[in-house]
């Protein structure tokens, strides 16, 4: 009678902590990640490389700017022209989508964000950041310069000075597709520019429907400058088509870089799921402006952190009822023992996975057809 009277109240204790762990969670969700971390002016300042490289990059399209416009576009169909406009607007959305990348937020869990204890080794090795100690959604990496995990980090860029991440790799984009267009553009224009003087002085007509007579002939610091445009045309035009096809090739296999680094490949899906996740909603306009992270992708963000959360809350605790009946040396849980034995040889994981021709599978959230493959 006294057992069953203890049973009773044990019962009753266990829901009461679970109780309160529910709650708990239920309020700490009440402070959205997305809110915690946006919110907050973000700048890598502990990368010198990454604060020059980014400081370069606005200083090049600034010069190639005074450059077309100056020696160029200016003199050859004048600055408010058709062309002037259409240059100024891609240098303004190349310039501002590069600093919407470099001053976003890429994505970072929150340093409050902790992983639940105890832990299976294996899930806290997949699923916990070791240096900091807070949840690892999949996709998720730490990155030194920024000194923070990140979700779906793609890699660290020191052009931008920030991680490429899930809410910077559309500024990303579009700064590697509007810096293409303009050094396109200038590449053009200059060329252009070369084989109409060339032409008018072989045939020895210096006339023509210039806004500036001029053009044909370039003074000194005119043919310098305009030489060196070129360069920075022909440069990053080959640079950014680069990094660019790169990038669709990431989006299109679902598999951020570093992913593909460490042999991992994520879900297979259609190409225009994948841009839609990046992009946001379905295809518009609004793809090609440099706006603030939507709506979707805010819930999106925090949906995964939550779904991994929640995920060890419940591996931790079913680790933990596992620990208190295994056999102990000294007060110390014996992996080795029965209940260890037990799960390797049935292949059950904390969270109640199985195991498949030596490896463990485990229900986890936005990984490989909804799961995550974890080496035994």
């Amino acid at each position: 009678m006294g057992s069953t009277s203890q049973s009773v109240m044990m019962t009753e204790e266990d829901k009461s902590i679970s109780s309160s762990n529910s709650l708990e969670l239920e309020s700490s969700r009440k402070l959205r990640p997305d809110q915690t971390e946006l919110r907050w002016p973000w700048w890598v300042t502990g990368d010198c490389c990454g604060l020059v490289c980014a400081f370069v990059t606005n200083l090049l399209h600034f010069f190639a700017y005074y450059v077309q416009m100056k020696y160029v576009i200016g003199p050859w169909f004048g600055v408010v022209s058709y062309s002037g406009i259409i240059y100024t607007t891609l240098m303004l959305l190349a310039v501002i989508s590069h600093n919407m990348c470099r001053f976003t937020n890429p994505g970072t869990v929150p340093l409050t964000l902790k992983a639940p204890e105890p832990l299976d080794r294996q899930l806290k090795h997949d699923y916990v950041c070791r240096r900091s100690g807070v949840i690892k959604p999949p996709t998720a990496h730490w990155c030194s310069e920024a000194q923070r995990v990140v979700v779906r980090m793609d890699h660290y860029c020191p052009w931008v000075n920030n991680v490429v991440g899930m809410f910077t790799q559309k500024y990303f984009l579009l700064f590697l597709l509007y810096t293409f267009l303009c050094c396109l553009f200038s590449g053009i224009t200059l060329s252009g520019r070369a084989w109409t003087c060339s032409r008018r002085t072989r045939f020895n007509n210096y006339g023509g429907n210039f806004a500036d007579p001029g053009l044909c002939n370039p003074k000194p610091a005119d043919i310098i400058l305009s030489v060196l445009n070129f360069v920075e045309a022909v440069l990053f035009v080959l640079f950014t088509g680069c990094m660019g096809a790169d990038q669709f090739e990431a989006i299109s296999k679902n598999t951020p870089y570093i992913d593909r680094l460490q042999g991992k490949r994520g879900k297979v899906r259609p190409f225009s799921e994948n841009m839609r996740d990046v992009f946001g909603g379905e295809f518009s306009f609004t793809w090609f402006l440099p706006l603030p992270p939507s709506a979707e992708a805010r819930t999106e963000f925090n949906r995964m952190l939550w779904d991994t959360h929640t995920h060890l809350q419940k591996a931790s605790a079913e680790y933990q009822q596992e620990i208190d009946g295994a056999p102990t040396a000294h007060g110390v849980p014996i992996e080795g023992g029965e209940a260890g034995a037990r799960r390797r040889r049935n292949g059950a994981s904390p969270n109640g996975a199985s195991a498949t021709n030596g490896e463990i599978t485990v229900d986890g959230p936005h990984s490989e057809s909804t799961e995550t493959t974890l080496a035994e």
